[in-house]
């Protein structure tokens, strides 16, 4: 497993509403808001210099909210985590309103009220 070097700015909150995250409920989020937004170049691991969205931290917690309710297999475990992939269309209004979005996701056992969100990336790139 490639470790990322720096992934920008995280941002941790708390959500403006609970949501059940396979059957867990979920309270807080941590969020990598720069490698959201910049994505990482494949060779280096670093951001990359050019954005490829302008989300706010509160778009993301709408992206988060939209899986309230939801119960997705992990696709792999790493130690107390279980790593998640997630298809959400995009509930922000603006330049790419209901277009689909991959979300990576990470939720530790260990923290169980908490949401960590690695990324959120266009899924047709």
């Amino acid at each position: 497993m490639v470790k990322i070097i720096d992934p920008g700015r995280i941002e941790r909150i708390v959500l403006s509403r609970p949501i059940t995250f396979n059957e867990i409920l979920i309270l807080k989020a941590v969020i990598e808001i720069d490698h959201i937004n910049f994505g990482l170049d494949e060779r280096t691991r670093k951001l990359k210099r050019r954005k490829r969205t302008n989300f706010s931290v509160k778009d993301v917690e709408a992206f988060i909210l939209e899986l309230d309710g939801d119960a997705i297999v992990a696709s792999r475990y790493v130690g107390s985590q279980s790593v998640f992939t997630a298809r959400i269309d995009c509930p922000v209004k603006g330049k790419f309103f209901t277009r689909t979005f991959m979300m990576i996701l990470r939720h530790d056992h260990c923290i169980p009220d908490e949401i960590y969100i690695v990324t959120l990336y266009p899924s047709w790139e």
